[in-house]
């Protein structure tokens, strides 16, 4: 029988999390292409991505986050408390029935709000002993881990029931153990793996930019992850447009996000509209989401985005002028990331409380004049994009068995 992994996304805001995991499946699959590997998530967006081979998912009742601690059902229209029985049901089930011999859980050891406690319980009763492993991105936010954590009582469940600790990020850039104020016997759990880069796109750039009729056009991708916080970083590009250099002809493609509201999207359809009548030199297509992403991302000859992990990391992979727009949304981490990454030199970012159309147009222009980061330089300053190869490599030791050859991801 197929050794069993399940990936547990503690999702509640945006698309970081699921896309996280999706490409966590893919990187275990290219190097054990017999694995089962099953997903569970809350994201809307659950069946819109490319799965690996051998690889299916579970659809949880979404949540929505409204501030530290604070949740209440995405779409049912019932009490945050039975919405989050149901989803500790659901996970109870997937554990007894599924028997996974590695589970790999994002960001909240127990769960929202300890909805996983039980299942994680149950796992330690079973016959077959299951690895548990915590995956967290480079940064979550001091205030929102130790708040949640103790709110959760978290630590004492990493010290008996969790065998390891994963950080997807460099020790060299940003210190969890130091920032989360991790005690001596959590931290020696903690394994560091380099960042998760990204695989090469399929499609050449060059076919890609054929796909889009770019014709001699400066071609600008607009992304804003899930699209929830995303209008101004949108709005304020369109404005930008309107008051480009008329010596300059742009393509521009916008990804507005699946959770923007509709209200928001009508109306930057809208400006876009005007916009093209009015400028003809300018060609902007507005698209809610795309699995394409990476594609476009490889195309681009700058992107704009917000500062969220897989985005930031996937621009440096593909080597990529970036500006950057920190999402300030409850907690400063996309604001710490973006700030860090400017530091070393890679990116350029753009306060949200001082963005506006004439900044926007002036870094845009001097980010096109400018060559991208290089390997060499990410190299110099401790980027380490290697997270894909290291969890490839761990779950191999892990589960006691030789890789299979290598898979491509689409």
């Amino acid at each position: 029988m197929p050794m069993r992994v399940l990936i547990c996304s503690n999702d509640t805001f945006g698309l970081g999390h699921l896309r996280r995991s999706v490409k966590i499946a893919w990187s275990l699959h290219a190097g054990h292409s017999d694995l089962s590997i099953l997903i569970v998530s809350g994201s809307s967006m659950l069946h819109a991505f490319p799965l690996p081979p051998n690889t299916d998912c579970v659809k949880l009742p979404g949540l929505l986050m409204e501030g530290i601690g604070l949740y209440t059902a995405r779409r049912l229209p019932l009490p945050f408390e039975d919405v989050s029985r149901l989803r500790q049901n659901i996970l109870l089930e997937i554990v007894l029935g599924y028997r996974p011999d590695l589970v790999i859980v994002d960001r909240r050891p127990v769960g929202v709000t300890g909805e996983l406690l039980p299942a994680l319980r149950a796992l330690k009763g079973l016959e077959k002993r299951a690895t548990l492993v915590l995956s967290l991105r480079d940064i979550v936010g001091a205030d929102l881990v130790r708040g949640e954590w103790q709110a959760d009582h978290a630590m004492p469940v990493l010290d008996e029931l969790y065998d390891e600790i994963w950080i997807f990020g460099s020790r060299l850039l940003y210190d969890p153990i130091t920032e989360y104020q991790l005690p001596d016997t959590i931290a020696r759990k903690v394994q560091f793996c380099g960042y998760l880069g990204i695989e090469p796109p399929t499609m050449p750039f060059e076919e890609t930019r054929r796909t889009l009729q770019i014709t001699g056009e400066t071609f600008i991708l607009v992304t804003v992850g899930g699209g929830g916080a995303g209008f101004p970083v949108l709005d304020a590009y369109l404005g930008a447009l309107e008051i480009f250099p008329k010596r300059r002809r742009t393509l521009s493609l916008l990804i507005s996000g699946s959770e923007m509201p509709e209200q928001e999207r009508r109306a930057l359809r809208e400006r876009s509209r005007r916009l093209v009548t009015a400028r003809p030199e300018h060609k902007v297509t507005l698209i809610d989401f795309s699995p394409r992403l990476e594609e476009y991302m490889a195309a681009a000859d700058v992107v704009v985005s917000m500062a969220g992990y897989n985005t930031l990391t996937e621009l440096m992979a593909l080597g990529k002028r970036a500006i950057v727009i920190p999402r300030l949304h409850i907690v400063a981490e996309q604001l710490l990331r973006a700030s860090l990454f400017e530091r070393l030199g890679l990116i350029r970012m753009l306060h949200p409380d001082r963005l506006s159309p004439n900044l926007m147009v002036d870094t845009v222009l001097n980010a096109l004049d400018a060559p991208p980061p290089s390997r060499q330089q990410m190299t110099e300053v401790g980027l380490d994009l290697s997270g894909q190869t290291w969890v490839r490599e761990r779950v191999a030791r892990l589960l006691g068995r030789r890789q299979a050859s290598p898979a491509r991801s689409p």
